[in-house]
């Protein structure tokens, strides 16, 4: 383990993420996974807008720009492959307005190389068997793939090992929700079909949907739904391409063939998330805090939200600077956006159902209205994950100061790409006080970039020519000073002193 005083389960994306930011803050990490080399499965494959934006923050999204297809549409289509609906993504509020189309592996990989280039280590056929937890470390028991084991202490432990995850267990954590109907094909195949590459198209008639989403290297991801027994009876011990042809030709007849599939699992649709994401020095990331339908990608990116959160909060607490609430704060944070996360995910899975259904009694529903359809665009491009009723937001407005209701202290900060860097940032608007702004930079000195904003104050969420907007490291608005007087200042040096220590 050498200085690491972090240790990661799982080498998943929430698991390497959270080691690559925890790097990038200085901390150093070790991760570990039970698999002995990395798998090539296509697996979780749409990384969102809003995820994308964190992904910048981390000096990441270059890599993965270039090595994925960019898709600006989710369309809809019956068994005939005739036009139905279709959701564009252009007009969200993003620099980036569209989803990346990227295997998992080829995420995992980039993340991996980012982590061992920041210092990082990754060590594969090592498996955390138990953990147990005293005031000052966590008690691991560990277990190498050449039968060996080793008992190590060490300051923190982030579960990011999956569904069957033993720091969940440690912490009698449960998945609480239910299972979706049905069993359910994912694959990984090359077709040939007249279906866009720009989007991810989802095709559905009465005996079922398919959904295809185009993978670079002219492969697509498929997701055929609605198996009955004997069709998920014949998956068994069927080759990959055995196993999806017939599947999808049942649905969509000749419109699509499948030349050939890297690899077919069938899988259950979940929709269950744990009470609590952290317990003393534990914490749980991605599929071992919560489970959701795979039509948006949300699993995977709700899992990078989650390291991303979790990370600077940990550095901080780890330097020094951070006092009891601001951990405290992880859980009740992700657990918000992760059960709207949920939500937003299960309106996907009806949407489907729906569609499904409509092909098979001909009874279609009211097509959404335009503010539907952009409300469900954000929804799905994960731009409206809001930490609103988080502990480590507020805000100090002076008499007759109203506020704009959107972005709230908590949302969204539009312009967060511009922020760079590991520390909070306060933004200045107007003619404020400076000698209030100089006691702050003295007194928080190496937490907290001062700078003079350009642009729409709208944007931070104020109206007056006068403010001062706290952004957190995460890029969501923590605080704002409206007027950035004496009063204004105080408010804010108080709100900072609430989870972090001053130099």
């Amino acid at each position: 383990m050498g200085e690491a005083r972090v240790l990661v389960i799982g080498a998943g994306p929430s698991g390497l993420f959270a080691a690559a930011e925890l790097a990038r803050n200085g901390v150093p990490t070790h991760v570990i996974e039970r698999e002995s080399q990395p798998h090539h499965q296509a697996r979780a494959t749409a990384i969102q807008p809003g995820t994308l934006e964190i992904l910048a923050r981390a000096d990441l999204v270059d890599n993965v720009l270039a090595a994925s297809l960019h898709l600006g549409y989710a369309r809809v289509y019956d068994a005939s492959l005739r036009p139905v609906g279709e959701l564009a993504f252009a007009g969200v509020g993003c620099p980036w307005e569209f989803q990346c189309s990227l295997p998992q592996w080829r995420t995992e990989q980039i993340l991996t190389e980012r982590l061992i280039e920041l210092g990082g280590v990754v060590e594969r056929g090592v498996a955390a068997a138990s953990l147990g937890e005293r005031d000052d470390a966590v008690l691991v028991r560990l277990e190498r793939a050449d039968g060996t084991s080793e008992a190590l202490e060490v300051e923190w432990v982030i579960g990011a090992g999956g569904a069957h995850s033993v720091t969940r267990s440690s912490m009698t954590e449960v998945l609480e929700g239910w299972t979706y109907e049905g069993t359910a094909l994912a694959a990984d195949v090359r077709v040939r079909c007249d279906l866009p590459r720009d989007s991810s198209n989802l095709m559905a008639g009465p005996e079922g949907y398919v959904l295809l989403a185009p993978l670079p290297d002219e492969r697509w991801i498929t997701f055929v739904g609605d198996l009955d027994s004997a069709e998920a009876a014949r998956l068994a011990g069927a080759r990959a391409r055995d196993a999806v042809a017939p599947a999808i030709e049942r649905r969509v007849g000749g419109e699509i063939v499948v030349e050939d599939a890297a690899w077919a699992a069938p899988f259950r649709m979940h929709h269950r998330v744990v009470a609590r994401l952290a317990e003393g020095r534990r914490f749980l990331l991605g599929d071992a805090g919560h489970l959701s339908s795979p039509f948006g990608g949300e699993g995977l990116n709700s899992g990078l939200h989650d390291a991303h959160d979790l990370a600077w909060k940990l550095a901080l607490a780890l330097r020094g600077r951070g006092r009891a609430a601001l951990l405290a704060s992880f859980s009740v944070d992700r657990l918000a956006a992760d059960h709207h996360v949920l939500e937003v995910s299960n309106d996907l899975e009806e949407l489907v159902r729906a569609a499904v259904q409509t092909a098979r009694t001909g009874v279609r529903r009211s097509s959404p209205s335009p503010a539907e359809l952009a409300a469900l665009a954000r929804s799905r491009c994960m731009l409206d994950v809001s930490y609103a009723d988080s502990p480590l937001v507020g805000e100090h407005l002076g008499p007759g100061v109203d506020p704009l209701a959107a972005p709230r202290p908590g949302d969204r900060y539009a312009d967060r790409t511009e922020l760079r860097g590991t520390a909070h940032h306060v933004l200045l608007f107007g003619a404020t006080d400076e000698s209030g702004a100089a006691r702050l930079r003295a007194r928080w000195g190496g937490l907290v970039e001062f700078g003079r904003a350009t642009g729409d104050p709208g944007r931070a969420g104020v109206t007056t020519s006068n403010a001062a907007v706290l952004v957190r490291p995460d890029g969501h608005i923590g605080f704002r000073a409206a007027p950035a007087d004496a009063a204004g200042w105080a408010a804010l040096d108080a709100h900072l002193d609430s989870y972090l220590v001053p130099a």
